[in-house]
């Protein structure tokens, strides 16, 4: 009886001594993944702040220069100038128009019972923009795409990009913070490097002729 509770003690024990063994490169990847996440959350966020609207402004008013002067090379006839100048200032009551009725829309829960009718004075001006167009359109056309092409080339969010590449990791719109509508939650300190004028820099820049 002694010899076999010799031998099962000896199995038990060389069973044992291979599980530990084999646990071993576990144990090793779980060490080394546990420090991998340790270095991670030591790594602070690097972030900022760049106030969107003030860089939007910047480009728009770039933009705005530039198809200028691209309109002193068109050459047009006072006819045709005052023909664009009549459909521009009915543009911008339609406009007009449309953010008023934006901010009186209806919840969307709304009945159909309880949706308006179309206003006749937009519908009226409408037809009336649509109809001052026809003669110049092929000019309003061209504008739109040169005005386009001026504000993508240098668009806030690619001026942006260009910028923190390799500097932060977090860039937080700070355009509402005047207004009390800052899109920043919670933060630890108050001494947030503001990159706006670095970014505006770098856009005056680039675009120097």
């Amino acid at each position: 009886m002694r010899i076999y509770l010799i031998l099962a003690t000896s199995l038990i024990l060389v069973g044992c001594g291979r599980q530990e063994e084999n646990q071993r490169p576990v144990s090793g990847k779980l060490e080394a993944i546990n420090g991998a996440l340790a270095n991670k959350r030591a790594d602070t966020v690097r972030w900022a702040f760049a106030n969107k609207r003030e860089i939007d402004s910047v480009s728009f008013q770039r933009s705005r220069d530039k198809m200028e002067e691209a309109k002193k090379t068109e050459a047009l006839s006072p006819e045709i100038e005052e023909k664009i100048r009549q459909y521009e200032a009915l543009q911008t009551d339609l406009l007009h128009k449309q953010m008023d009725a934006m901010r009186l829309r209806l919840p969307p829960r709304a009945s159909a019972s309880e949706v308006p009718t179309p206003d006749g004075d937009y519908e009226a001006l409408s037809k009336r923009v649509a109809e001052a167009k026809v003669p110049i359109a092929d000019i309003v056309d061209r504008r739109s795409r040169q005005a386009s092409q001026y504000r993508d080339q240098y668009s806030t969010d690619k001026l942006i990009a260009e910028y923190v590449k390799d500097r932060f990791d977090l860039i937080v719109d700070s355009s509402d913070e005047r207004f009390s509508r800052s899109a920043v939650l919670y933060r630890t300190t108050d001494e947030v490097l503001d990159i706006t004028d670095g970014i505006i820099k770098l856009f005056k820049e680039k675009t120097k002729p």
